[in-house]
């Protein structure tokens, strides 16, 4: 039976999307992430803080061999100014001026370690949710370019929507909410919110066989847990799903299943606490799903 000992308050169901926090690269995804970001903040009455960052150190010419740096030069700051003054305005166009531009702030954020300078910029711009784009590439460039998404995902105190590349822009109306069925009300908590902003339902499922066969499923009863959840969380619509897989454990499959079968707009995994020897034995499952996916991925620490 679902716990009555978590109390929500009709403002912790709702709209978040008020300080977007969007990391830019000022590739073609980043303008992806960007549009998104932007199309949810005019839905929610919200703003875009758009960030670049940059090493504030760099390898002087004449210093290969002695590991000595020197600061960015001040042109090099400049350059990067223009480039996303460039950006902002080419998103901004693309709304054909529906999108208020005073709802848009930029900045240039020097600092080492690309990650840490996001996650420590969103805590002092006070974002709600951060949206980044990434290529889903393989190889050397995927771990360059990937590590990034995959540090935030880890790192991050509030949900991290991840964009892939082969994202076409349209609405999210369907949130598929992968479950081990052991957490459900804390991470509802994390992702109602989300889910609401985003104008989206949420369809909760299991993937099934698993070995050891959990606790929390054979005691799970949808027909009396799915409209306790919906009464407790205030919500019109919550459905449940049940994948069965060919082999026990097989998260990936199952959730390649449920995409082709139930076609949701976005996938959502909910992160945990993880030990280092966990993490080496089994990878976050919602950083792997930002580089398989070809809709975006929301990640959320369940309170």
């Amino acid at each position: 039976m679902i716990s009555q000992k978590y109390n929500l308050t009709f403002e912790e169901t709702q709209l978040i999307m008020k300080t977007i926090i969007v990391p830019t690269d000022f590739s073609a995804n980043s303008m992806k992430a960007m549009r998104f970001a932007m199309s949810n903040a005019m839905a929610n009455n919200g703003k875009v803080h758009v960030v670049h960052q940059t090493s504030i150190l760099e390898l002087a010419p004449d210093s290969a061999f002695t590991g000595l740096y020197i600061p960015s030069e001040t042109d090099h700051i400049g350059f990067l100014e223009n480039e996303l003054h460039k950006f902002v305005k080419k998103a901004i166009s693309s709304f054909k001026g529906k999108f208020n531009a005073k709802n848009i702030q930029s900045e240039i954020v020097p600092g080492v370690g690309t990650a840490d300078i996001l996650i420590q910029a969103t805590k002092r711009l006070k974002g709600d949710i951060i949206i980044l784009g990434t290529t889903g590439a393989s190889g050397l460039k995927r771990l360059f370019i990937g590590s990034v998404a995959a540090q935030v995902i880890e790192k991050s105190h509030v949900p991290v929507i991840v964009i892939p590349s082969a994202f076409r822009q349209k609405s999210i109306k369907l949130i598929g909410y992968s479950s081990d069925l052991d957490n459900i009300i804390p991470e509802l908590e994390a992702i109602v919110p989300v889910a609401n902003s985003l104008g989206a339902t949420i369809e909760m499922f299991h993937i099934e066989p698993t070995f050891p066969t959990s606790k929390a499923f054979l005691k799970f009863n949808p027909e009396v847990e799915i409209p306790a959840l919906k009464k407790k969380f205030k919500l019109d619509e919550l459905t449940f799903r049940l994948v069965k897989t060919k082999e026990d454990n097989d998260f990936f499959g199952g959730i390649s299943k449920y995409h082709r079968t139930r076609k949701p707009d976005m996938i959502c995994a909910v992160k945990h606490h993880r030990n280092w020897v966990s993490k080496i034995l089994d990878p976050s499952k919602s950083k792997t799903l930002a580089y398989h996916n070809e809709i975006p991925v929301l990640s959320v620490k369940a309170k």
